[in-house]
């Protein structure tokens, strides 16, 4: 019910948010360009909360993957339920946690915010996840802005003292290079999950062998933009399991065999 709830005001702020003047300027200037396996430009330069400017990729952990979502401060309905919906798939994924196991980003593309705003975000959705774990806000003027929300296929433009926008996140390897995006602002922890596998090569925080299993028998689907269950893996891994069992079964019967024939 909850989630209903926020599903049916973000489709209301949705409405509220395009709602500009020439539908022509939503066809062409609102939306993803995915650039999947492209990299991010990391070199564009970024300010944290403290005031501390520096290129993009200084203020990742280079060892983890990363979770960048593109939202600014001001938004009056939809970034705020983008920002919640983060912080749900977030908490709903308690084996691997932002700050330790990947790098939580957010990246104001307004060039009004600035270290102060951040700082206010920052504080706010800190409160709500572990003690050492971090979830970073960042501003960037307008160039910065343009560099990095281009080299992701981020499309924004003015409308009014607003902006209309798409609404996603984006995740990165530990390169910079763009591996998935989910769009909307609820998100599926199992989605949300198998895409940071996916952006880590199966390899993060204390992600177990299930996990990778999961991972191989989950595919992305293009048309309904969620993992979904690929039958043919299922498939075989099912066969591997199977041939493993027998293999099992045929040695200790053999063995069994060989005990009662060395008792007689």
């Amino acid at each position: 019910m909850k989630n209903l709830l926020i599903f049916i005001l973000f489709l209301t702020s949705c409405m509220s948010a395009l709602a500009v003047s020439d539908e022509s300027i939503i066809k062409n200037d609102v939306g993803w360009i995915e650039k999947l396996g492209e990299n991010i430009n990391s070199k564009a330069n970024i300010t944290d909360n403290k005031n501390i400017t520096k290129k993009f990729e200084d203020f990742l952990d280079k060892d983890k993957p990363t979770v960048l979502v593109l939202a600014y401060y001001s938004c009056p309905k939809m970034c705020t339920f983008l920002l919640n919906g983060v912080l749900e798939a977030v908490n709903s994924t308690e084996k691997i946690r932002p700050g330790l196991d990947y790098n939580l980003v957010t990246l104001s593309f307004d060039k009004k915010d600035n270290h102060e705003t951040s700082n206010l975000k920052q504080q706010k959705y800190n409160k709500n996840i572990g003690s050492n774990e971090q979830w970073s806000f960042y501003s960037a003027d307008s160039a910065n802005i343009e560099a990095i929300t281009s080299s992701v296929g981020f499309k924004f433009t003015p409308d009014g003292d607003d902006f209309a926008h798409p609404a996603g996140i984006i995740f990165l390897t530990k390169e910079g290079k763009i591996s998935r995006y989910l769009s909307g602002v609820l998100f599926d922890s199992k989605d949300f999950k198998l895409a940071l596998l996916e952006a880590s090569d199966g390899v993060i925080g204390k992600s177990s062998l299930s996990d990778k299993v999961l991972l191989y028998c989950y595919g992305f689907d293009p048309v309904g933009k969620k993992f979904a269950l690929q039958a043919l893996n299922v498939i075989k891994l099912g066969g591997v399991i199977t041939l493993i069992f027998m293999t099992i079964f045929m040695f200790f019967m053999w063995f069994k065999k060989n005990n009662e024939g060395e008792t007689k």
